[in-house]
């Protein structure tokens, strides 16, 4: 399992780039937006949704935690498979995304190749409740000095629950002396949804 990658572009095409990293060469799938952002021989961290079922295991990769964050929620849309959801993301940027659901314009979803009125419509209804979230992660608090750990754990549940999680599920796989451990939320975060993803 891979959070990120952190490396030299070796070569791209519009579905995937060759990442050298020490020598070692990760295939890695991306969408048309991050491909029109990088440039071979240029150094790139990409953070990895790591796609893993019994005949297949597939790295892709994405620029940001934010657009990462908005794939895994596309997942876990009712008929939406990777290759829709990659779609999506090639087509729009994450923001436009997030206002089209917002704003319940399942016609212009429909641009997407593949996607159809009932998956457009689909996909408003089970992620309206949470692109919210998304803002909480890319806008997150910073404290200096010693952290809080109760201002952790506020903004922990608060960011969970707007990805539909409620407190019971969530204290299941974290406790209040592992929030002390934390250095700041958003490994709190990371982690939690990672044991989350684990436990399913």
């Amino acid at each position: 399992m891979f959070e990120y990658l952190n490396g030299k572009i070796a070569y791209k095409k519009p579905d995937y780039v060759a990442l050298d990293v020490n020598g070692v060469g990760y295939k890695v799938n991306i969408s048309l937006m991050v491909y029109n952002k990088i440039a071979i021989d240029e150094n790139v961290k990409l953070y990895i949704y790591n796609h893993i079922k019994e005949d297949t295991f597939k790295l892709i990769g994405f620029l940001d935690e934010r657009e990462r964050a908005l794939f895994e929620l596309l997942m876990g849309v009712k008929g939406i498979g990777v290759t829709l959801a990659i779609s999506v993301m090639s087509t729009f940027e994450v923001e436009t995304i997030c206002d089209l659901i917002a704003n319940n314009d399942y016609k212009n979803l429909r641009k997407i190749p593949k996607m159809g009125e009932k998956k457009a419509q689909q996909l408003i209804l089970d992620l309206k409740p949470k692109i919210k979230a998304l803002d909480k992660l890319n806008n997150i608090k910073r404290v200096s000095g010693t952290t809080d750990y109760l201002f952790i754990e506020e903004e922990l549940y608060e960011a969970l629950e707007g990805l539909g999680y409620n407190k019971k599920e969530i204290d299941i796989f974290i406790t209040r002396e592992e929030l002390k451990e934390f250095k700041n939320i958003e490994e709190a975060i990371r982690v939690v949804l990672k044991k989350i993803n684990e436990g399913k």
